[in-house]
């Protein structure tokens, strides 16, 4: 059976609203941005180094589960994107996680209810981040980090190896993208829960 490529019938009434194109267009902008990655030049030093403040500072609030002030440093039209495949594109491949700002804080939210089970009690993680690179972007920059996170739960150890992708925008350094690439998750992890 041949599935074809879903598109909207012809005609005015099928024009896409502006919320859908510039959904897709930020689908398209993350695709593009882990797919080209690999052919990136040599890392700005100057911005490297501005980078990694930032990013240790992510590891630390994570590991330490202060996940409020964690929410804190994203910007409101942020997206984590937890990708299958280092190939994938958001609008037309599986992920583990594709969260908005709001459903950002709702996975805050789920961390401190009792009845949330998969994080109850909750993971002892240590992250290592590493191999920090960084370039200059739109309004800010853009970092490719390497990532080691050790996680311990109800006697149970697992360590996990990956790269994770940031867009870092403002005086700040926000948090506008951030793209968690774990090979990993294509075979299976247990309880994936604790990844952010």
């Amino acid at each position: 059976m041949t599935v074809a490529a879903a598109r909207p019938p012809d005609g005015p009434s099928a024009e896409m609203s502006a919320a859908q194109a510039a959904v897709l267009a930020r689908y398209d902008e993350m695709a593009a941005l882990l797919v080209g990655m690999d052919d990136r030049p040599r890392a700005d030093p100057g911005l490297t180094a501005e980078a990694a403040p930032a990013l240790l500072h992510e590891a630390r609030l994570l590991d330490a589960g202060r996940f409020e002030d964690w929410l804190e440093g994203w910007t409101s039209d942020a997206v984590l994107w937890l990708p299958l495949s280092a190939r994938a594109h958001p609008g037309t491949d599986q992920s583990l996680l594709l969260d908005d700002r709001r459903r950002l804080a709702e996975r805050v939210d789920w961390r401190r209810e009792p009845s949330a089970w998969g994080q109850h009690p909750p993971s002892r993680t240590t992250r290592v981040v590493g191999s920090i690179e960084a370039w200059p972007a739109a309004n800010g920059l853009v970092a490719r980090s390497t990532l080691l996170i050790d996680e311990h739960r109800h006697g149970r150890h697992q360590a996990l190896a990956g790269y994770q992708i940031h867009e870092l925008v403002g005086d700040d350094l926000h948090r506008r993208t951030k793209i968690l690439v774990v090979p990993a998750l294509g075979t299976g992890v247990r309880n994936p829960s604790f990844l952010l």
